[in-house]
């Protein structure tokens, strides 16, 4: 099963998407999906999309998987995340990808043991479940905390099925 792993935003999206083969969870791809903060706000989203259709195609993932949204006390970027996400769940759904979301805190709980983790300590176990998969010299200059929250909520979903591994193999 291959499952794609997104963490929903307007000047940065993460997405990772993991391989269940069998013998492990299996890291295809990860990365990021980045818009110009100068641009307007429609184009942005519209390269979103794209973007994400692009994903889509090229790697035919099996089911498509959200962390979803808490809100915060900062409504304007719960309203631009949201934006985000509703233009991916549109590219899903035009592609006939099946869509499954995570509570924050079900993601947490998943990779660390602990559903009030903080970001630092979902890396760490999420580093320790993939080990070196997750680096590579074509991702050097990208920073991995902006796709891992894409990464853990793929797993979460692969660890939900039953058929992720909690372990390297």
């Amino acid at each position: 099963m291959l499952i794609l792993g997104i963490d929903p935003g307007t000047a940065t999206t993460g997405f990772g998407l993991v391989n269940l083969n069998g013998k492990g969870n299996e890291v295809v791809d990860w990365g990021l999906i980045e818009t110009d903060k100068k641009l307007l706000k429609e184009t942005r989203l519209d390269f979103i999309f794209e973007e994400t259709l692009r994903l889509i195609k090229k790697h035919k993932p099996d089911v498509f998987v959200f962390e979803k949204i808490f809100f915060a006390t900062n409504a304007k970027t719960v309203i631009a995340v949201g934006q985000a996400q509703g233009v991916m769940l549109l590219a899903a759904s035009k592609a006939k990808v099946k869509v499954e979301e995570y509570a924050p805190g079900t993601v947490k709980k998943m990779i660390t043991g602990n559903g009030r983790a903080n970001k630092k300590e979902v890396q760490q176990h999420l580093r320790k479940i993939l080990g070196s998969r997750v680096k590579s010299e074509a991702h050097k200059k990208t920073h991995f905390d902006n796709a891992a929250d894409a990464l853990a909520v793929a797993l979460t979903h692969a660890f939900k099925i039953g058929e992720g591994v909690k372990e390297i193999v």
